[in-house]
């Protein structure tokens, strides 16, 4: 199996994170994909997966929100080309990039959601430059995010849409355009959530953990051993045995990423 989305760096693993890495070997997780969030984040991103040599990946971008709640702007990626520059063999994608249109959590401001766009924007010419698939955040903002993808002429099978949120209109123009949807063991509960997992295609199917959050239940820490808890929702909700699931999505996620 293979988690094409996690948050290593993140400081719920600061005591435990070899434990972490072990237990996800022993129940089957061959490969993981780490993103960092801040550029504070980098460095310490490469060195986990320059301490577990293919096994842990790691892409490097800016999420769209920042911390304390605070919007992406372009001064947070002011790092970043010169880190791509310096570490692309050791850069699997950009990411997690994208939008974040949620009022009910943030304060967003219609600024703060044209800055995103300008930061999400420039890491997809920055993925377009070094060649590298993109790992796409797009909290309530699924739409706009897949139309700027369209805009920018991200080519079918370099996006990889995590833990989507969107309308069933929203998912379509997403498969039409040839990008990829990975699903966390969050995605298990909810009638949205099947009805999204039985419409995407197989050949357009990951699957990805996004620990420490979005795990089985609600506020516990998740791990990447977990991501036999969404292989296992995706079988059931497509009524295929759960070695295809997983024989599927590793072959998609080795073809996107090209390990």
């Amino acid at each position: 199996m293979i988690d094409v989305h996690c948050h290593l760096v993140d400081n719920k693993f600061k005591e435990d994170l070899d434990d972490v890495i072990g237990h996800a070997h022993a129940t089957g997780i061959q490969k993981m994909i780490n993103f960092p969030e801040f550029e504070s984040q980098f460095e310490k991103s490469i060195g986990i997966s320059k301490k577990w040599p293919g096994s842990v990946y790691t892409g490097i971008g800016i999420h769209p929100i920042q911390k304390r709640g605070k919007s992406a702007k372009m001064k947070h990626i002011s790092k970043m080309e010169q880190f791509f520059v310096e570490h692309e063999r050791d850069i699997i994608c950009v990411g997690e990039c994208g939008l974040d249109h949620t009022i009910s959590q943030f304060k967003l401001t219609t600024e703060d959601f044209e800055e995103q766009e300008t930061v999400f924007k420039w890491q997809i010419d920055l993925a377009k430059h070094f060649e590298k698939p993109l790992n796409v955040h797009s909290r309530s903002a699924a739409r706009r995010t897949i139309e700027i993808l369209l805009e920018c002429h991200v080519a079918p099978d370099q996006v990889v849409l995590h833990a989507f949120d969107g309308t069933p209109g929203d998912l379509k123009l997403g498969l039409e355009a040839g990008y990829l949807f990975s699903i966390p063991p969050s995605f298990g509960k909810s009638e949205e959530t099947t009805q999204l997992i039985e419409s995407i295609p197989l050949s357009q199917l990951l699957l990805e953990t996004d620990s420490p959050a979005l795990g089985p239940e609600k506020g516990c820490k998740n791990v990447p051993a977990n991501l036999r808890i969404s292989a296992e929702i995706v079988a059931k909700i497509k009524k295929l045995e759960i070695d295809d699931i997983i024989s599927a999505t590793s072959t998609n996620a080795n073809r996107i990423f090209k390990f």
